[in-house]
């Protein structure tokens, strides 16, 4: 078996020769009906293509990214040829998608530079001229199975704070060039800065690495809110100003080991209170609705004992008030009967009172019969 290196041949394609592939292995189930060549180039086929990959795939971020950056040739499309013309994408169907919907008019509705435009002309591709009927399998397993390792969440914070500093960028214009929203750019960007305070003014300078970012970056989460509030961030200053609870935040990252009179041990990763990301979310919650309970974490209580022991209060809660409402129902009871025994006789003599009177107890008398 010779090496498949052998039989890919560089070859720039105009875009509108390369069809996206109906048969991609990304849509593939049990029960899938394989779409022949001679149908491939087809406009509902393509169309078909096109929906599955924009409903399930990130197109739109691809895209924004290319409405900033143009085509980037980093990697060569693989395609096969056609026999009535044309190529069909083997690897690739993504970018080839992004590319063809990307007009003269960007997802913001401005212009797309010519510049941008023209680097959709023509694409750098890889031509397979081997044998193997499911070579589109083969280069997609390379690729996603055992290929590209991917970047960790820090490297790519970092890059993005760079690219902002370096170019005196904004949240949306930096977000749009990788496609993110202005709101995801900015989680990732203030998560770095916040990850940078702890590693430059916190007790846990010694300790603190990027394992940690993430529970940094979860503070801006819409969920996490409260627990950025609490910290006190500062938009202007990209930092906490409540060194206090910061410190004590951090400690639920690295807590150190207890009994440690010297200050010298370090604090331990893992062991950390913090377990994962979604119990930043727990405590915003009970920042927000059960502050006992936040206090009684803060005093050392592991968060899965805490948060049992909230859960029960709302239960409890829950049952009294369930138990008020049978006592508020017989007390509005009482009160109608009351009323009406007082009732002033303006509401008998005067028409409009009367017909108001009325039609509310019609109204009483019909929840009574369905009761």
């Amino acid at each position: 078996m010779s090496a498949i290196s052998q039989d890919l041949i560089p070859i720039d394609i105009p875009l509108a020769q390369i069809y996206l592939d109906p048969n991609n292995p990304r849509f593939v189930t049990s029960s899938w009906q394989n779409v022949p060549d001679s149908d491939v180039p087809l406009e509902s086929v393509q169309e078909g293509a096109r929906a599955r990959l924009v409903q399930g795939y990130g197109i739109d971020k691809l895209k924004m990214s290319m409405e900033v950056n143009g085509y980037l040739p980093i990697d060569r499309v693989i395609v096969r040829a056609l026999s009535k013309g044309g190529y069909v994408v083997l690897e690739g169907n993504r970018r080839i998608c992004a590319a063809k919907l990307i007009g003269t008019v960007d997802s913001e509705g401005k212009d797309v530079p010519k510049e941008i435009q023209s680097t959709f002309a023509s694409i750098p591709c890889l031509k397979y001229v081997g044998q193997e009927a499911d070579a589109s399998w083969i280069f997609q397993g390379l690729r996603h199975i055992s290929g590209i390792v991917e970047w960790s969440a820090y490297n790519k914070a970092k890059l993005l704070v760079e690219q902002m500093e370096s170019e005196s960028l904004t949240l949306a214009q930096v977000g749009r060039r990788f496609g993110l929203s202005p709101f995801g750019a900015g989680q990732w960007v203030r998560g770095f800065y916040a990850f940078k305070q702890a590693k430059q003014e916190s007790d846990y300078i010694a300790e603190v690495d990027e394992r940690s970012y993430l529970f940094f970056q979860e503070l801006f989460s819409r969920s996490s809110i409260k627990v950025s509030e609490w910290l006190e961030w500062d938009e202007t200053e990209n930092k906490f100003n409540n060194a206090l609870n910061f410190n004590e935040f951090v400690g639920w990252i690295y807590p150190k080991p207890e009994g440690d009179d010297s200050g010298t041990a370090l604090g331990d990763f893992e062991k950390r209170r913090l377990l994962r990301r979604d119990d930043i979310r727990a405590l915003a919650e009970l920042i927000k609705s059960d502050d006992a309970s936040f206090q009684q974490f803060r005093t050392g209580q592991a968060l899965p004992d805490v948060l049992a022991m909230a859960a029960a209060k709302e239960i409890q809660k829950k049952a009294e008030q369930n138990a008020n409402r049978v006592e508020i129902v017989f007390e509005a009871m009482d009160s109608c009967i009351k009323a009406i025994e007082e009732m002033p006789l303006k509401i008998v003599k005067n028409a409009e009172l009367n017909q108001r009177f009325n039609e509310k107890k019609a109204a009483l008398l019909a929840v009574i019969a369905d009761l």
